[in-house]
């Protein structure tokens, strides 16, 4: 049975690894990381805090800074995503007479952003504090970039750190059944993201309906001509693993032969796991590359 290959961020990489790591981006553009800090950074409160954000009274929540209703959110620009979310961390996302997300949801996703000292937080108690207390994920990320960029694409491409060239945004995506009108629809019909890594942070549920398509099983580019065509795999969620995606601009700035971006879905609940919710959590990197400055 195929499966996405799983890396660790060790400084010495097996060759073996690094063979599988480069076939996959081309393959399915994505494979698995073993990230138990970063899972358990979710798991110990964001995740709570987040199904605590969206049962709030919808009048609450459409006045909260980053959110999208259900349905709100396009694929392609056309099809609506039975889903709601909310983002944080996105340029110019901030309006007049809206309000912040609540104190403690905002602390959780602190502890998995990527941060730097010049940017703006909210003005909630210790969130500078409790993100200092978690550079353990800001380490984790320049492993893992270059891993990817060194190892496994083996590019010399310098990547800037400045805020209009790299960035990074946490997005949660809140999933519930009983709001679909037919519970054997996608959650997310076949898409790409944009950016450069996408990181996707699950619940441990086998059930989570995560699926990746097999890029060298069709000649299709576009994600809709994929998903009509393409087989899937199935991704289950495993405790300490995330899932790390290819975005279009990697494979922009890499080739169609080195790195294509994962087209990927998230199919609906099925009658068997029609009562159960769903949350997932996706930190969206956005790397440019850039010249490196003179001798």
């Amino acid at each position: 049975m195929d499966t996405l290959p799983i890396a660790g961020l060790s400084t010495e990489r097996d060759p073996a690894t690094v063979a599988k790591l480069r076939h996959a981006l081309i393959k399915y553009g994505a494979f698995r990381l073993w990230a138990p800090e970063l899972k358990q950074a979710v798991a110990g409160g964001l995740l709570r805090e987040a199904r605590g954000f969206f049962q709030l009274p919808n009048e609450i929540k459409e006045r909260t800074i980053g959110y999208s209703g259900f349905g709100m959110e396009l694929i392609r620009g056309t099809t609506p995503v039975p889903k709601e979310g909310i983002n944080f961390f996105r340029k110019n996302d901030h309006r007049d007479g809206f309000i912040p997300p609540p104190a403690e949801l905002f602390r959780s996703v602190i502890a998995i952003h990527d941060v730097g000292p010049s940017v703006n937080l909210p003005k909630i108690s210790n969130a500078r504090t409790q993100f200092c207390e978690h550079q353990t994920w800001k380490h984790s990320q320049d492993q893992l970039f270059d891993l990817v960029f060194h190892d496994v694409l083996e590019s010399d491409i310098p990547l800037t750190g400045t805020p209009a060239l790299d960035y990074e945004t946490v997005g949660i995506q809140y999933y519930n059944p009983q709001r679909m009108i037919t519970r054997c629809g996608d959650y997310a019909p076949p898409h790409m993201d944009g950016g450069t890594l996408t990181i996707l942070i699950r619940e441990d549920d086998d059930s989570d309906g995560l699926e990746v398509a097999d890029l060298e099983s069709t000649e299709e580019l576009g994600s809709d001509g994929v998903g009509r065509e393409a087989d899937f795999l199935r991704v289950s969620a495993a405790s300490n693993e995330v899932v790390v995606m290819v975005g279009t601009r990697l494979q922009r700035m890499m080739g169609r032969t080195k790195a294509r971006a994962c087209v990927h879905r998230v199919v609906g609940p099925g009658q068997k796991h029609s009562t159960e919710d769903r949350v997932s959590v996706g930190i969206f990197r956005a790397c440019v590359p850039h010249p490196p400055p003179p001798a």
